[in-house]
């Protein structure tokens, strides 16, 4: 059976099944046009689904920005399933990989804030805000890692990280460090929760 490209209000009725029956054949067809779009249309039908995942991981005010960027991703993507359990689990690949981006981006701000107690300067989202998701997950990861810690080089990561001191205060309070021992466990400590916040997300 020949393949017969249909005009996009055409794709717009189609249910997801038959938006990827419809690119399997475009492809097939060499018709790759026609698959683009149709892919187009399967994407954005899956906006709202994007911003309601999103909004259980971020702040409120970064949703749409974000579900935005994750449609870019996925339209700039290749495709290659055969079904919508495939798709769904594709776009969810490129979601996941742009709240991993958002966490590590605001990894500097976890760098220097106190943890575990409110501030002034950034509280604790309220329980129930679009934040607190997000933010409850984060401190676990942190949590974590810290665990994972010896006790002087846990002590100096509280130190210099959590409580946004200087190398020369944990030399001081932490027995045998030297600046350079600082800044080697202050570095892995960082490398190791962008690795748990990517796993965690990812």
């Amino acid at each position: 059976m020949s393949f017969r490209p249909r005009h996009e209000h055409e794709l717009n009725a189609l249910s997801d099944d038959e938006l990827i029956a419809y690119i399997r054949d475009a492809r097939a067809a060499g018709a790759l046009e026609p698959a683009r779009v149709a892919l187009q249309v399967l994407i954005f039908g899956h906006w709202n689904i994007v911003v309601a995942r999103l909004r259980m991981k971020l702040p409120g005010h970064v949703v749409e920005d974000t579900a935005g960027d994750v449609i870019a991703r996925a339209i700039t993507s290749t495709f290659a399933g055969a079904s919508v359990g495939e798709f769904k689990s594709w776009l969810n690949t490129i979601l996941r990989r742009a709240i991993v981006d958002f966490y590590r981006d605001r990894e500097r701000t976890i760098a220097t804030d106190p943890l575990f107690r409110d501030h002034d300067d950034h509280p604790a989202p309220e329980p129930g805000s679009p934040d607190h998701a997000g933010y409850v997950e984060t401190q676990m990861v942190i949590q974590s890692v810290l665990d994972e810690l010896r006790g002087d080089h846990r002590a100096v990561v509280e130190i210099v990280v959590l409580q946004g001191r200087m190398a020369d205060d944990a030399c001081a309070e932490v027995a045998g460090m030297t600046p350079d021992n600082v800044y080697q466990v202050v570095r892995r400590f960082r490398v190791r929760l962008r690795e748990a916040l990517e796993g965690d997300n990812g």
